[in-house]
Order: structure tokens, then C-alpha cells, then sequence
């Protein structure tokens, strides 16, 4: 059985997938353009990428995912959204250009992702796949979600930092994926300085 757009009082068939709800195409186009405006005009503001850039990278890349599938799929029913998908795939990916242009390197430092919730505490050592200022990527094998905060500690200098997991998703292979933006402005990887871990080089494929 296909599944309804998500909008309210619309009947349609859903055809796209954006944020975990499904929509018709006309309601994925119109949502999706309300958030590219939303993220174009906050761009320019530092604290738009440290509090926000990671929820957006992750929103615009299924932005992009969709659109590209909507464009290599059936034929669009007209010129218009066929203009449409086109447009927003292209701003999507220059919108996500400019979000990935900030510090950002790729290094495997180990850690140790710590849980302190009372109700369900867990710890596991794992390494980092992307680094940046304000946060970090990595994976775990526990399960983590929006919104949780973790404690990070550096297995290499006993360092540690609290985060804020800003996007998590589930792997085909069970681990969850997730970046983690830190709680706090310290320059905790010293990548100010260029001396975040001997292994550390640029990230070039982002």
C-alpha cells in the first residue's frame, strides 16, 4: 500500500522523503524551499554553522539525494516542477558547498563516547572520522539520537569535552552514524594551532 503525503489534508500519493516524513511531490518542493530560504539566510552567521551546520549538511544532503532521484526517475507531469527539481537540486549542493567550506578535517583520534543519563549510562571507545571547531563525526555501536548530550575524552591527552549529537542515523551494518557539536567554544582538537593528532589531514571529500 503507497504511502499518503504527510501534509495536512492532502491526499496524494507521498513520493519523496525529506526529514523522516514522507511527502507528494508538490509538498516536498514547496517544504523544501522554505527550508533553502530559511538556511540561505543564515549562512553568513558564524553561530548558524556552530550551533546549526550539521543538522543543515544532513538536510541538505537528502535534499540533494531526493531531488537527483526525482530528476533521473519518471518523467515530471510538466515544465514547471520539472524547473522546480532542477533548481533546488543545484541550490541545495552550492547551499552545501558554503557549509563545508569551514575547517574541517578528516583524522581518527580515538575517544571515549561516555552516556552519564542515570536511567541508562554506557561508555565505549571508538575514533573520530571528520573534526572541526565546534564538533566532531563519528561512528558507535550504541544507540544514540537527537538532541543527546555525550561526553567525549581524548584517549591520546585525557582531554574531554560534552557534545550535543546534532544528527544520528542507523547504518545498514547496525552502528549509528553521528556528528556531535561540543557544548563549550574551547579549541579542543587545537586545530588553531595545527596540532590536533599526527594523523590529521584534510578532508577531501566532502
Amino acid at each position: 500500500m503507497s504511502l499518503k503525503c504527510a501534509a495536512e489534508a492532502c491526499t496524494e500519493a507521498a513520493t519523496a522523503l525529506l526529514e523522516e516524513r514522507h511527502f507528494c511531490r508538490a509538498h516536498f518542493l514547496a517544504r523544501a524551499y522554505r527550508h533553502l530560504e530559511s538556511i540561505a539566510s543564515q549562512i553568513q552567521d558564524s553561530h548558524f554553522h556552530s550551533e546549526h551546520g550539521e543538522s543543515a549538511a544532513s538536510f541538505l544532503e537528502q535534499c540533494m539525494r531526493q531531488t537527483a532521484d526525482m530528476a533521473c526517475g519518471e518523467e515530471l507531469p510538466g515544465n514547471l516542477e520539472r524547473a522546480q527539481v532542477l533548481d533546488i537540486l543545484l541550490w541545495a549542493s552550492e547551499l552545501h558547498g558554503r557549509l563545508r567550506r569551514g575547517p574541517r578535517v578528516g583524522a581518527k583520534i580515538p575517544i571515549l563516547l561516555r552516556c552519564e543519563d542515570p536511567m541508562k549510562p554506557w561508555e565505549e571507545k571508538t575514533e573520530t572520522r571528520l573534526l572541526s571547531l565546534h564538533g566532531l563525526h563519528l561512528e558507535c555501536r550504541h544507540e544514540v539520537q537527537k538532541g543527546n548530550t555525550l561526553t567525549c575524552i581524548r584517549l591520546d591527552n585525557g582531554r574531554r569535552v560534552d557534545a550535543k549529537v546534532v544528527w544520528a542515523r542507523v547504518k545498514a551494518s547496525g552502528e549509528t552514524e553521528a556528528g556531535l557539536r561540543f557544548l563549550t567554544d574551547e579549541d579542543f582538537w587545537n586545530l588553531e594551532t595545527g596540532v590536533a593528532a599526527p594523523d590529521v589531514s584534510e578532508d577531501r571529500t566532502r
